[in-house]
């Protein structure tokens, strides 16, 4: 009975501590290939990540959206594709030095007839103020190959 009152104030505290992150979604079309890409300004606080781990000829802004998740919590986006993004804040832990990494498990998926067909899964650790890249299959819907940039603050 004790251990449990302690693990649930425990808990309570941990709860507490967790501030909602605040996750930034950014939906770029990539496309051609070689030469010196043509990245839109609007991109530029990722146009050396889009640079290094791809080698398109362009890269235009589709949308870009910002939302606050809790830990536990999970947000829906319907992407330009047609497509849906899942993102659910699975933990985040603090440094001694008060670095903030999230633990998030995200998902690119369709709804079809049977449910959802899942197109990429992924479960990354995001340091806050990081941003990590995803490259989905190209989409006939926006005539190109979508990447997805998502922020997490």
């Amino acid at each position: 009975m004790r251990t449990s009152i302690l693990a649930a104030a425990i808990l309570a505290v941990i709860a507490a501590s967790a501030r909602p992150a605040e996750v930034t979604v950014t939906q770029i079309k990539a496309s051609g290939s070689g030469g010196k890409p043509v990245i839109d300004s609007r991109l530029s606080d990722i146009r050396d990540k889009l640079e290094k781990q791809f080698k398109f000829a362009r890269y235009d802004l589709l949308a870009r959206d910002t939302d606050t998740i809790a830990t536990g919590d999970t947000s829906t986006l319907q992407l330009k594709t047609g497509d849906y993004l899942d993102m659910t804040i699975d933990a985040e832990e603090a440094d001694s030095a008060g670095n903030v990494r999230h633990t998030m498990s995200v998902e690119v998926y369709r709804k079809t007839q049977r449910g959802r067909e899942s197109i990429s899964k992924l479960t990354v650790k995001n340091p806050s103020g990081g941003t990590f890249l995803i490259v989905l299959p190209v989409s006939k819907e926006i005539d190109g190959t979508p990447i997805i940039a998502i922020r997490t603050k």
